[in-house]
């Protein structure tokens, strides 16, 4: 019995020392997410010079956001099923990917436009491949 509450003592300062202590995020910048999405779960925030970014999800889907001082969002990234991509990414990847299946895919949008990361799929393997909303493949950086 005492080995039992010393493994469950350990288990649980090991815990508390692991988790790392959240950030004072302002309520006008929680208010964005919450406003957006109010059945978001698992909901994590970073702050970075002065941006605040909020990871959470809805329903399955991750969701990536960051967000100004002011309150605007500045960028978000957010999982979409197949079925939602343009069509002109679905008649790129026939034409340029001959042999490849479309696997996961998330949007991003950030200064009103949207670009899409797709994952590629065949028997040599995966890739991931960025286009914009046209169809356009974007060249990785370097």
């Amino acid at each position: 019995m005492r080995l039992i509450l010393v493994l469950i003592s350990i288990l649980a300062c090991t815990t508390l020392y692991a988790q790392k202590p959240g950030i004072k995020v302002p309520d006008a910048i929680a208010k964005v997410v919450k406003d957006k999405y109010p059945t978001a779960t698992e909901l994590e925030w970073q702050e970075k010079k002065g941006r605040y970014k909020a990871e959470f999800k809805v329903g399955k889907d991750d969701h990536k956001m960051w967000i100004e001082q002011d309150g605007a969002v500045a960028k978000h990234e957010y999982e979409i099923k197949k079925a939602e991509l343009p069509q002109a990414i679905n008649d790129a990847v026939a034409k340029e990917f001959s042999g490849y299946t479309i696997g996961d895919c998330e949007q991003s949008d950030e200064k009103g436009a949207s670009t899409f990361k797709v994952e590629l799929k065949s028997p040599q393997g995966k890739k991931k491949v960025d286009f914009t909303s046209e169809g356009k493949v974007i060249p990785k950086k370097e």
